[in-house]
């Protein structure tokens, strides 16, 4: 008896609630570095690297899974994005084939896209940095998806850099890393990231006034050191 191939799988859920423009704009105001210091997870691995030097990147996660050679998907998706949204594409196990390039990186700018995240190959970089359109991926490939209908997902939870990623979390993405908030959290990790910046800057003040001042001993680590020597 011959077998009936399934028809490709796609699934499409509704967009997710926006974070705000007041919690876009505190976000851009930190770094990942700084939100390290208050959070220990959500962190995306040191594989997942800014093709744009300089370039930092706040918004709202919106899923893509395309784990094949198959740009319909991640493409697709174009057709919803708004202002403010950042693209995260799942690509499973392929790294070899680039699903992003210049004209969708055009096309994304054009609809306002702020940036994608990718968890694989990109290419044509240059087209993206020319469309404004910030990039993070594992590396770039000349070869690329094609149409090949084999199904996709978007809006739903995803895995990327490690990270489980929910359509509406938290983006934050800069030189250093990227880092993924769940958005019921993401005012106090804002708040707790601000006061560490301003706990910083103020040290920061204070050892330029005091360029002798001895740095572990301000801090404490000579205390927690010196109370446990043996």
């Amino acid at each position: 008896m011959p077998l009936i191939a399934s028809p490709p799988r796609y699934v499409v859920k509704p967009m997710p609630v926006q974070i705000t423009q007041a919690q876009v704009n505190a976000l851009l105001m930190l770094d990942t570095g700084t939100i390290g210091h208050v959070l220990d997870a959500g962190f995306m691995d040191q594989g997942l690297q800014q093709q744009m030097p300089g370039r930092k990147l706040a918004g709202t996660a919106v899923t893509v899974r395309c784990t094949l050679p198959d740009s319909v998907m991640g493409h697709y998706a174009l057709k919803f994005v708004r202002p403010g949204d950042i693209l995260i594409i799942d690509r499973g196990q392929d790294q070899r084939t680039a699903c992003w390039g210049a004209a969708t990186a055009y096309a994304a700018a054009a609809v306002g896209l702020s940036g994608v995240i990718i968890d694989g190959a990109t290419s044509d970089v240059a087209d993206s940095n020319a469309a404004g359109l910030p990039v993070w991926s594992r590396g770039l490939s000349p070869v690329t998806t094609k149409y090949r209908g084999l199904g996709g997902d978007m809006n739903i939870p995803i895995t990327c850099g490690g990270v489980a990623v929910k359509p509406g979390d938290a983006i934050l993405a800069d030189e250093n890393g990227i880092v993924v908030i769940d958005p019921s959290q993401l005012d106090d990790v804002i708040s707790q990231s601000q006061f560490w910046m301003r706990s910083e800057k103020e040290f920061l003040e204070t050892l330029r006034k005091n360029p002798r001042l001895c740095y572990p001993d301000f801090t404490g680590a000579s205390a927690i050191v010196e109370k446990n020597l043996r």
